[in-house]
């Protein structure tokens, strides 16, 4: 067994001196339970420093797609800006002179269901979260002012300040244990269960403030009524649970049941400041047209995806060339709805693609593609696809295809489809192109959406 290292042990004693001298908590007494002490070694300028940047980075991404500021989540952007300012007149409850902080929020049009902090007040919201929620206005402040109390508890400083004692705790762990066993150890043990710890911080400061700033404490438990139903009839979220156990230990966030349960048994102790709040009053026009928990189809092509497909050889080739091999690939990639419309979406798909037994040109195949459909509902689609590759036995061969299709069936799970257009080879260096029509029918199916 190996010992530690002079410089493991300087840094396991610096850690140590850092935590025990920089232990405090970052918020005034609540009326909810959080007063868990914090290792806050990390400068605050420095956690800010790392927030504004890469929220810059984030923000800079999402309006090249142009994601912000989109006329399409306009009317959701100026409500979730109104309860946002709300929610800011009352951080000083929480900690001191928080409401000088540089808060900015955005919605972006994305169908995800998430929001996130990074810190330094930036809080971004998403699209999905509000309408496959159907969430209403209160429930809506709840899930800002929970990001806001990331904000307000400084887990962006803690997490930078506890980056060097969870190293040098892993340092001693892979000692006494092999390499993965500690990295297990370490993220089972240490780093999902003080995100838990967070998550739950947040859900009781978030009720804290909502019932400062006017918003019924009870909406925090309806909404995660509306995570658990959506998680239940999600197929991911399915998929996900088929391979790793619902279990509370195996996340970074508590199950929602869980969630459910405490802010219930929080909310009783923030009655008092929500009875003598100025009570917020919805506007009449709901944050989107949905009713209900719900999948929106469309928002179900923007993701990273796992495909395969097989594809018998069609009759006329069979019937030339007496072949009876069936051909097969994979495709490895993101989707991405460029535009959403009430009739239906246009999908970009690009990444990576496998095939073998082509019908136009044998051997085994890998490389790059890109896609273009139109999306009419949740059975129907056409696209233009364009595929170029290498022989992956021969480097000197290439291939490509151009070509056109359409689909039917459940693009989540599998479908049909039946493609038409022109393959063609280029065998060596210095030949030219062979070309090949194309015609293949076949059947795609999912091995699993992330």
């Amino acid at each position: 067994m190996q010992r530690l290292t002079c410089l493991d042990r300087l840094l396991l004693l610096l850690c140590v001196c850092g935590i025990s001298a920089c232990t405090t908590t970052s918020t005034l007494p609540t009326a909810v339970d959080v007063d868990r002490k914090q290792n806050l070694v990390v400068p605050q300028g420095a956690s800010d420093t790392v927030s504004r940047a890469y929220n810059s980075v984030i923000r800079s991404i999402y309006q090249v797609q142009g994601l912000l500021d989109n006329p399409s989540v306009q009317y959701q952007d100026q409500r979730v800006q109104h309860i946002f300012k709300r929610l800011i007149a009352h951080v000083d409850a929480i900690s001191p002179e928080a409401s000088g902080w540089t808060w900015e929020i955005h919605v972006v049009d994305r169908g995800i269901v998430n929001a996130f902090a990074v810190g330094a007040g930036k809080v971004m919201v998403y699209r999905g979260l509000i309408e496959h929620l159907a969430l209403s206005e209160d429930e809506l402040a709840f899930i800002v002012a929970h990001e806001m109390g990331h904000n307000l508890r400084l887990h962006m400083r803690e997490n930078l300040s506890n980056i060097v004692p969870i190293y040098v705790a892993g340092v001693g762990l892979s000692q006494a244990f092999t390499p993965w066993s500690s990295a297990m150890v370490m993220d089972y043990g240490v780093t999902k269960t003080m995100s838990r710890t967070k998550e739950t911080e947040a859900d009781r400061i978030g009720i804290e403030l909502m019932a400062h700033a006017g918003f019924n404490p009870l909406a925090a438990q309806r909404s995660f009524v509306k995570f658990h139903d959506q998680e239940a009839m999600d197929r991911d979220a399915l998929a996900y649970n088929k391979i790793i156990p619902r279990s509370t230990y195996l996340r970074t966030h508590p199950l929602s049941e869980a969630r459910e349960s405490d802010v219930k048994q929080q909310s009783e102790k923030v009655k008092s400041i929500y009875a003598l709040s100025n009570k917020y009053i919805a506007t009449d026009q709901p944050l989107s047209n949905k009713s209900a928990v719900n999948l929106d189809y469309i928002d179900g092509y923007e993701k990273l995806y796992l495909v395969g497909r097989i594809a018998p050889e069609t009759v006329i080739t069979r019937l030339l060339h007496a072949n009876e091999d069936v051909s097969f690939g994979t495709d490895l990639g993101y989707g991405w709805m460029l535009k959403r419309t009430t009739q239906g979406g246009l999908n970009l798909h690009a990444g990576l693609s496998y095939f073998h037994g082509d019908p136009q040109i044998k051997g085994d195949f890998s490389g790059g593609f890109a896609e273009l459909g139109w999306v009419f509902n949740p059975h129907w689609q056409v696209y233009g696809r364009v595929v170029s590759a290498q022989d992956i036995d021969n480097a000197q061969r290439k291939k490509q295809k151009f070509a056109g299709g359409v689909r039917w069936g459940d693009f989540q799970r599998g479908h049909l489809y039946l493609e038409a257009g022109q393959g063609r080879a280029k065998f060596n260096a210095d030949s030219g192109w062979a070309n090949n029509d194309l015609l293949e029918f076949g059947y795609a199916f999912n091995f699993g959406l992330f």
